[in-house]
């Protein structure tokens, strides 16, 4: 297979699968797709108050519980989902980044689960959901040097040993999408907390949004 996610994993909780996109169009993103982004945003605002209403949600607290699991506090680490959706709380809006991130985005936040996608011509199959040993390179987004990685975190890695992705949190700079890429594999996290039925959806969601803003067509790799 070209995605795993390894027992160990599965023990903390998480639940992972993945698409791939072929022969997408990345972009700034459309107006259509920006509305329909400050459309969920005001849903959001409507629906929580302030940032406890967020965190008392069972599929935040459910990442929260996995990230201190393997030594985190997601006080000072939050899972993506509730960042992002403290992002919609206070700014109004979800970060620009190009078509296919927010669309993804814009999907995170309708499920509560966790995407992130990496452009598929630079990553070496299969991927693994693993926890870490300390001996992966990493070079986060926006940064040009590798850093240290903690043995014990959970990452998604490469058959090359590169972290993909550390923790749900912070993406590798090598893989990121851009407007140059053309293939991507999206991955999509959820817990135990979070329904099959839900995660289905996502799925679904994913596929919808990311096609329509970006062409393309797409496969899952793997389901949880």
């Amino acid at each position: 297979m070209s995605f795993v996610v390894a027992e160990e994993c599965l023990q903390l909780g998480l639940r992972a699968g993945a698409l791939s996109f072929r022969g997408v169009h990345v972009t700034a993103a459309a107006a259509e797709l920006r509305v329909e982004i400050a459309q969920e945003v005001k849903s959001v605002r409507r629906r929580f108050a302030n940032p406890q209403d967020i965190r008392s949600l069972p599929e935040v607290n459910a990442f929260r519980d996995i990230l201190r699991k393997v030594g985190l506090n997601p006080r000072r680490e939050q899972p993506s989902v509730e960042r992002l959706l403290a992002f919609a709380l206070k700014r109004g809006d979800l970060p620009s980044i190009n078509s296919l991130v927010d669309a993804y985005n814009l999907v995170s936040i309708r499920s509560l689960c966790s995407l992130g996608a990496h452009d598929l011509d630079t990553i070496a199959l299969p991927v693994v959901l693993r926890l870490l040993t300390g001996k992966e390179t990493f070079t986060p987004l926006g940064c040009d040097k590798d850093v240290a990685v903690v043995a014990g975190e959970f990452g998604y890695v490469d058959a090359q040993n590169r972290v993909l992705c550390r923790l749900d949190l912070l993406q590798a700079d090598f893989s990121k999408v851009t407007e140059q890429t053309v293939n991507a594999l999206l991955i999509i996290e959820g817990t135990s907390v979070h329904e099959t039925d839900v995660i289905r959806q996502t799925f679904a969601e994913a596929v919808s949004f990311v096609t329509r803003y970006c062409g393309g067509t797409a496969d899952v790799i793997a389901f949880p």
